[in-house]
Order: structure tokens, then C-alpha cells, then sequence
């Protein structure tokens, strides 16, 4: 249930089997582009505010990265990242952190995982081209990321002071 399943950070996201991590480092990353999305405050943020000893509501502010990812075998690939940005130049590791690829490996070993900690990164279009694989768990071993979303995360990672000062 997704309530009580730990939402994934960057940090997080690190943290996959040598064998992929290997084969993302000959991936070529490329950032395309970064989108701001501001959402205002729900009921239920509204609520938790009452409870808190928070002194007022904010709206959230996320930043929306897409990239391309060309494969070793000159395949290439769409990632995308959403992140609460702290602005804080080096506190990567605790950024909250949403995520899909459109790869074939991400769909039937990474999505579920990912939607069962809600850090799967969603839009209608999305929804359809991972179908059941959003709710079905996989028959084969889940991983948290596919070579293509690790190469993009450490990407991000290993530039995220000059990305976030850009912002």
C-alpha cells in the first residue's frame, strides 16, 4: 500500500545493482530540458498544516528534468526526473524524487516498484504506455532503476549545483 511505503530520494535511487550501474556508465546523457511546475496546497495539505506546528500553507514547487539517453547500442531513450528542489547546491541525497523511462526494462522491472512508492513519475500518457505494469507485479526480478534512469540520475547528481543555481 502506498501510504506506508517509503517515498524515494535521489539517494535512494543510487542504490542498484553493480551490473546496471556499470552498463549506464557507457550511456550518453543528454539534459533537454527542465520544466517548474507549482501546485497549489490540497485539502490534505491542508489538513496536516492544521496538525503541524508549521506556521502557515505553502504551495509546493517541483522541477521537471527530461532527458535523452543514448545506449551503448545507439538506442536512444526518454527520462524523466521530478525533484522537490532544496536549493541548497549540495543536499542531492534527501531530494524527493519521481521517475520513468521509456525503455521496455523500466516498464516490466522498475514501474511497479516505483508506483508502490509513489515515486513513479505519472501523466496520462504515461498511464497507457505502462499499462499493467503499474499495478501487476513483475514475474521477473524488480529492480529500482533501468541502465537508462541511473545514468540520467547520476547525471543530475554529478551536476546538481550548476543545474540548481540555473533555476
Amino acid at each position: 500500500m502506498k501510504l506506508f511505503n517509503k517515498k524515494y530520494t535521489l539517494g535512494d535511487l543510487m542504490m542498484i545493482d553493480s551490473g546496471r550501474q556499470e552498463r549506464a556508465s557507457s550511456c550518453q546523457v543528454i539534459l533537454e530540458r527542465t520544466y517548474h511546475e507549482l501546485k497549489k496546497a490540497t485539502i490534505l495539505d491542508k489538513f496536516k498544516s492544521f496538525f503541524s506546528s508549521s506556521s502557515g500553507l505553502i504551495n509546493s514547487y517541483y522541477v521537471i528534468f527530461k532527458f535523452k539517453v543514448i545506449s551503448a547500442s545507439g538506442k536512444t531513450h526518454k527520462v524523466i526526473i521530478k525533484t522537490c528542489p532544496d536549493f541548497d547546491l549540495i543536499n542531492w541525497e534527501n531530494n524527493r524524487a519521481w521517475i520513468y523511462c521509456d525503455c521496455p526494462d523500466f516498464k516490466y522491472r522498475c514501474a511497479y516498484i516505483l508506483n508502490q512508492h509513489d515515486s513513479l513519475f505519472l501523466t496520462d500518457k504515461i498511464k497507457i504506455a505502462l499499462g499493467q505494469s503499474i499495478t501487476d507485479k513483475p514475474k521477473r526480478r524488480v529492480t529500482l532503476l533501468c541502465k537508462h534512469s541511473f545514468a540520467a540520475v547520476q547525471y543530475l547528481i554529478s551536476n546538481y549545483s550548476s543545474i540548481m543555481r540555473t533555476i
